[in-house]
């Protein structure tokens, strides 16, 4: 099970972003995390983040609810999950928790239901609330939903601990004790590569794709804390073009430490270290037109499937 940087509304307060910018949301898209691979890596740091549309939302929306209210075999638990994700993801937090409730009636002590309660509640900004249901969908199930939930407590406690004027609040920090400048605790440079301390910080190896999977199917991606620790995590783990990129999104959402820590990886690249005075600039630019090109990309794949939705295959666009 993977461990997530996941930040619910915790890196959003934490980056000074409203606090529906890194929730962690679980419906019938979830399970598909399970299989996301370096390719689906090297997609999401360059701007194909396979998101929907709020049109299709909106489909979904309708095409679950009656779903539900004609019962049957097809009116699954999971179902209910689907809806108020799907009412969340329209702005609908509390028609959202009163679908929860309603299945929490009828399906008592689901994890799912609480994690989700737990995530709407942070996108609402209810740090208390939101932490109070995380940690009960732990208690169900610690290893549920990759072993996210956890972490997700973890930056809503050091939100909540900002939000008060107390500690937790350090921009910089990441979660895995990697050294802020990219330089000391991290690694050791040599020409062409970047060589990991031995007995240093350990970063998880399933840490990245539950990062990625945070931004791909919840509402990360306009957080930069968790783009900032997408891309410490794979500067650790080697992965150093990924890197360069996610460092440089965090950059660009108003991260104030992520080019500190990508310019001393970026000298370790060739094509980014012969260009001077400034590598960074360098990593901006290939990382900026990488971007465009993706995002162009995904709304093309996005248009595609609100032509599903609106025409005569919805269950082809909703997977049930």
């Amino acid at each position: 099970m993977r461990p997530a940087l996941a930040v619910v509304a915790a890196l959003a307060l934490l980056a000074g972003r409203p606090a529906s910018a890194g929730a962690c949301l679980w419906d019938n898209d979830t399970l598909r995390e399970e299989s996301l691979g370096q390719k689906d890596v090297a997609a999401v740091v360059t701007g194909q983040l396979g998101k929907h549309s709020e049109a299709f939302y909106q489909a979904k929306v309708v095409y679950t609810r009656a779903i539900l209210d004609a019962g049957g075999a097809r009116a699954t638990r999971a179902r209910w999950d689907d809806l108020a994700v799907a009412l969340a993801r329209t702005g609908k937090l509390d028609d959202a928790l009163a679908v929860l409730a309603d299945k929490e009636r009828r399906f008592p002590g689901e994890y799912t239901t609480e994690a989700n309660r737990g995530t709407f509640l942070a996108m609402k900004g209810d740090l208390d609330g939101a932490i109070q249901h995380l940690e009960a969908a732990i208690r169900i199930n610690p290893d549920a939903h990759f072993g996210r939930e956890k972490y997700q407590v973890e930056l809503l406690r050091r939100a909540r601990a900002a939000r008060g004027g107390g500690g937790g609040a350090d921009r910089c920090g990441n979660l895995f004790g990697v050294s802020d400048d990219g330089h000391d605790a991290a690694w050791v440079l040599r020409p062409g590569k970047v060589v990991v301390r031995r007995g240093g910080p350990t970063v998880p190896a399933d840490a990245v794709v539950a990062m990625v999977g945070l931004i791909r199917f919840g509402t990360a991606e306009q957080s930069a804390t968790v783009w900032y620790n997408l891309g410490v995590a794979l500067a650790y783990q080697g992965h150093k073009h990924l890197a360069l990129r996610a460092l440089r999104r965090a950059e660009a959402l108003g991260h104030g430490c992520a080019a500190d820590f990508g310019r001393p990886l970026a000298q370790t690249v060739r094509e980014f270290a012969e260009r001077r005075p400034d590598p960074w600039q360098a990593v901006v630019r290939k990382a900026d037109a990488d971007w465009a090109r993706g995002a162009a990309s995904d709304l093309r794949r996005q248009r595609a499937e609100d032509r599903l939705v609106t025409g005569r295959k919805p269950k082809q666009a909703f997977g049930y």
